[in-house]
């Protein structure tokens, strides 16, 4: 088998050929700034706070790192094709920061365009290893799900920046956030899910997409999911938030199907933690539609529990396995611990936050539980990620 040093040698520098190596330390940063000024106002070093600049910056800035860092890595291994270029990977960086500082400066059309770049590179990037002469094979059937994402961040920036520019009636600025705070990363969970959650889970691989028609069918039903997230964001949208909120929560049990109704097969505490966030993604969408006066922190349970442990959850997992630490990846190393512990604690905090007379002390002490965690997991990877694999991918 090929070790990865000597596929770096021939392929790239290893920031090219694991580009999760950088994205995820730049996703961690960005998450810092997302919530950290809730921390600042707290206690007292701030004297404002938006709930906008907080939710856009970490699905616009933290998550889509993640992302970035993910697919960046996985698609030219499943395609056998070239990794990213230097100047892809440099106007991603660079796409991804100013999206970050823009909505800290609240400039959201600025946001949006930063936003749109990162899908843009990510689409001419994908597209020529999915139908370029180098492929060597197709993406999954849940891969359709991919370009379904795409779709609702786009329309979602469009929507902002529009009523922003008073182009389009009000409240299009709500259902683009809609669109980009759960549209995106419900579509990219669900086709992204559907390839990782077997494979920690020690199951095989799916199939190529195209390779029978079983897996044409699977392309179809996949592709209604995305269609079905959509309809969902829009009936919320035309005023029916529990109906909403209760379909999307359906679509994804039903699409990312046997692996998440079972436990993982194979050991490891990270395994528990993709496992259990991906059941509080449909629990927190389940408990906004039942619990409408406390829709924003139960739907918390989906945005730290759901999205934000399964991106850590998935990047452990990665970064572990690529780097000749499968052995490790069994277990239960400390930073994943800490993780584990710190986000529990921190989504308590957020969740009970609303119910308290003490309002903006538990929303300091979610974010302060969010750096520690974080923190901790910088601590343990960041030395790994400097230096090369010790042995085969």
């Amino acid at each position: 088998m090929e070790t990865e040093q000597s596929y770096a040698s021939r392929m790239g520098s290893l920031w090219r050929v694991e580009p999760f190596r950088f994205f995820f330390v730049l996703g961690v940063l960005l998450s810092w700034v997302g919530v950290g000024h809730w921390l600042l106002y707290a206690v007292g070093i701030t004297e404002t706070y938006s709930c906008e600049v907080h939710g856009l910056i970490q699905v616009q800035g933290f998550l889509m790192a993640f992302a970035v860092g993910f697919l960046l890595t996985a698609l030219p291994r499943r395609t056998q094709s070239p990794p990213p270029t230097d100047l892809e990977m440099v106007v991603i960086t660079l796409a991804l920061i100013e999206t970050t500082v823009a909505s800290q400066l609240e400039s959201w059309a600025a946001a949006q365009l930063g936003y749109v770049v990162v899908f843009a590179v990510l689409v001419r990037f994908a597209m020529t290893r999915f139908l370029g002469a180098a492929a060597g094979r197709r993406p999954p059937a849940a891969f359709v799900l991919i370009p379904l994402g795409i779709l609702h961040a786009l329309i979602g920036a469009a929507a902002i920046v529009l009523e922003g520019l008073g182009v389009v009636p009000q409240g299009m600025t709500g259902f683009g956030k809609l669109l980009v705070g759960q549209g995106v990363f419900l579509c990219f969970i669900v086709g992204v899910g559907s390839l990782v959650l077997p494979l920690m889970a020690g199951s095989p691989p799916p199939a190529d997409l195209g390779s029978s028609p079983a897996e044409t069918r699977k392309a179809v039903l996949f592709t209604a999911a995305g269609g079905a997230i959509f309809a969902s964001l829009l009936i919320e949208q035309l005023g029916w938030p529990a109906v909403g909120a209760s379909l999307r929560a359906v679509v994804v049990v039903l699409a990312l199907g046997r692996p998440v109704r079972h436990a993982p097969g194979k050991p490891g505490l990270h395994r528990g933690l993709v496992w259990t966030s991906a059941w509080l993604i449909p629990a927190g969408l389940v408990l906004s539609a039942a619990w409408p006066d406390y829709r924003v922190p139960a739907l918390h349970l989906m945005f730290i529990g759901g999205f934000g442990m399964m991106a850590f959850g998935v990047a452990t997992h990665v970064s572990l396995t690529h780097m000749g630490m499968e052995q490790l990846s069994m277990g239960r190393p400390w930073p994943v611990v800490a993780l584990g512990v710190t986000f529990a604690m921190s989504l308590t905090a957020r969740v009970a936050a609303d119910a308290s007379d003490t309002y903006f002390e538990h929303l300091g002490w979610a974010s302060g539980l969010w750096l520690a965690g974080t923190a901790a997991w910088l601590t343990f990877f960041v030395p790994r990620f400097l230096r090369p694999p010790a042995g085969d991918p």
